[in-house]
């Protein structure tokens, strides 16, 4: 589940799930239709994202940020994001996932999002159900 909130200036999200891979996964959502009509991608390319990090909050946001580059770099907006690997090995967290896309046309275009900031990002957990904040630089 998605849930956008109120924020001064940029764009403030909290996604919700069964597992951190689901919130993970929901908040690709989040970020891809913040940058482009997500619904109306047609997939045909497909990127590999890889990342590492001692903290979970900290996993979240540079997954985030990863596909947010690899978005820049190859000119894609991205339609989704499956996480395809997620795990803890010794003191650190890692994912592997996989974001499918297709080349940015002007008419799928939204906002510009500048980055994935740690500021009032968070990953929680409570009874099952895990929980993600993130507050994305617009």
């Amino acid at each position: 589940m998605l849930r956008y909130l109120e924020h001064k200036a940029d764009v403030l999200f909290e996604a919700t799930g069964g597992t951190f891979a689901e919130v993970l996964e929901e908040s690709a959502r989040a970020l891809f239709e913040t940058i482009a009509d997500a619904k109306k991608i047609r997939a045909t390319k497909k990127i590999t994202v890889r990342q590492t990090a001692k903290k979970l909050d900290e996993l979240l946001v540079f997954t985030l940020s990863d596909l947010l580059t690899q978005s820049d770099v190859h000119e894609l907006f991205f339609a989704r994001f499956k996480v395809k690997k997620f795990g803890k090995k010794g003191d650190s967290y890692f994912v592997e996932g996989v974001a499918e896309g297709a080349p940015m046309t002007p008419r799928l275009g939204r906002t510009a999002v500048k980055a994935v900031t740690l500021h009032e990002s968070r990953v929680l957990e409570k009874d099952g159900k895990w929980t993600a904040r993130v507050l994305l630089d617009v």
